[in-house]
C-alpha cells in the first residue's frame, strides 16, 4: 500500500472515530460536529507542524527518545512578560 493510500485510510477511520464520539455525545449530524471535527484536524496539524520544525532547528531535540522532555529542558522558562509589572 502506498503511503497517500495509507494516509488517506488514517484519515477516513480518524473521522469515523470523531464521527463517533459526536454521535455518543448528542452532536451527530448537527452542525458543531463539524466544527469540532475540523478543529481537531487543524490542532492536530498545527501540532505536527510545530514538532517538525522544532526537529528542524535543533538535532538533539530530534534524536531524542521523549522529544517534550528533551525541549522542556533547553528551553528556559518564560516567568515574567516584559510589559508585565
Amino acid at each position: 500500500m502506498t503511503k497517500t493510500l495509507q494516509f488517506e485510510k488514517q484519515t477516513k477511520t480518524l473521522i469515523d472515530d470523531l464521527k463517533s464520539v459526536c454521535a455518543n455525545y448528542g452532536l451527530g449530524n448537527d452542525g458543531n460536529e463539524f466544527k469540532i471535527i475540523t478543529q481537531v484536524f487543524l490542532y492536530k496539524f498545527l501540532n505536527d507542524k510545530f514538532v517538525h520544525e522544532v526537529k528542524q532547528i535543533d538535532p538533539k531535540i530530534a534524536k531524542a527518545d521523549n522529544w517534550e522532555e528533551d525541549l522542556k529542558v533547553t528551553t528556559p522558562t518564560i516567568t515574567k512578560c516584559c510589559s508585565c509589572n
